[in-house]
């Protein structure tokens, strides 16, 4: 809820009987309960295994369940299972929409969606306990890129492809996290509840989809109404094999916006660990491929992107000269959205496929030759 109007939508409340259900479906008190559950399936796996990469993680439990079955075989289970209201035909057209706008989608994570939900104090305070962002912050960037890159490949995120195991390997990497801090003095959990709990995880489900979408339109991308269905349908199957609760899966756009509003005012805390986080990530991300942006610059996308009642909770401000700058970068996106629109699909494609190579040459860049060395098993 990061405009005025975004603030006056909640403040409104329901305006239907439909949206009435989601409210109280989604209100704080049920938010808080979901604070208290996690992710049992992943996270008895991680109790009988040692900590390795994400790669190893999941090569560990497919060694183990292939010998053991148990807890091992039933997160696999789990995780090639497939809902009845999966259509992997239906999320097509949202992997390509990824796919297409994959350089401006890291931008949008950068410096909206990650900057932003810093500002919600208990789930970030995990990045807090372990350290992880305030060293080698841009290490972490990129594997979350990874990631995105990968879930967006030829086979999306259908069971067995490349991008469903790397969800998995995320999915057991929040568990391991998840056992390093269970009884750990870093973690407090009487004041920040369990971590990567499943608010947390629902939020993070947001931040790839809902917050993204936002940014991208923020910056003048053209999203139509079908185009963001199907963005949403991809994230929600993809929740799902992260180990996202069904019940905590959004079904339609409307729903999605009511729990976005619930969430956000449920945890939304920014303290000065958030600005710490915020000016961290954007910090070490400056003068980085693929955009090459000064700090300064990175900061005017990120109070462009948050709106001004955020950016000024996190103390983060810039430049006349970048936030115009920022201005005129959209300017140009807007126009290149339109010419997009234009194109027949073929052409729409081979754009796709294009910008797809370029993010694979812009994580070897940030990542090395060898990715499965730090994060995942492989690059798509």
């Amino acid at each position: 809820m990061a405009t005025p109007q975004e603030l006056s939508r909640y403040a409104k409340g329901p305006q239907s009987p439909r949206e009435r259900i989601w409210w109280d479906r989604y209100s704080h008190a049920n938010l808080e309960k979901w604070r208290q559950v996690q992710d049992p399936l992943a996270d008895r796996c991680a109790e009988q295994i040692a900590f390795t990469r994400p790669s190893g993680l999941l090569e560990e439990v497919e060694r183990r369940a292939a010998q053991e079955g148990g807890d091992f075989q039933a997160f696999l289970d789990h995780c090639y299972s497939v809902p009845s209201w999966v259509d992997f035909q239906e999320m097509e057209l949202g992997r390509r929409m990824y796919r297409r706008n994959g350089a401006l989608q890291g931008l949008v994570l950068m410096c909206s969606s990650l900057v932003e939900g810093y500002a919600h104090n208990k789930p970030s305070q995990v990045l807090v306990a372990t350290g992880r962002l305030q060293k080698d912050v841009s290490r972490r960037i990129y594997e979350t890129g990874q990631m995105l890159h990968n879930i967006v490949g030829p086979d999306g995120i259908r069971p067995g492809s490349l991008g469903h195991r790397t969800l998995m390997e995320v999915r057991l990497l929040h568990a391991a996290v998840r056992q390093f801090l269970k009884n750990n003095p870093r973690w407090d959990s009487a004041r920040y509840d369990l971590p990567i709990n499943q608010e947390d995880m629902a939020g993070t489900v947001l931040e790839f989809d809902f917050m993204v979408v936002r940014g991208l339109r923020r910056l003048g991308v053209a999203i139509s109404r079908r185009e963001h269905d199907s963005m949403h349908y991809f994230w929600r199957y993809a929740g799902y094999v992260l180990g996202v609760n069904e019940a905590l899966l959004t079904s339609t756009l409307e729903e999605q916006e009511v729990l976005a509003m619930q969430l956000t005012s449920h945890l939304y805390a920014p303290t000065e660990d958030s600005e710490s986080l915020a000016k961290a990530l954007l910090r070490d991300m400056a003068n980085k491929p693929p955009f090459h942006l000064s700090y300064d610059v990175l900061l005017a996308f990120s109070r462009y992107l948050i709106g001004d009642q955020v950016a000024d909770d996190l103390n983060i401000h810039s430049s006349v000269s970048s936030a115009t700058a920022v201005r005129m970068v959209k300017g140009a996106i807007r126009t290149a959205s339109v010419g997009m629109r234009m194109l027949p699909d073929p052409a729409k494609r081979v754009l796709e496929d294009v910008n797809h190579r370029l993010g694979r040459r812009t994580l070897k860049v940030g990542l090395g030759d060898n990715p499965a060395r730090w994060g995942f098993k492989a690059l798509a």
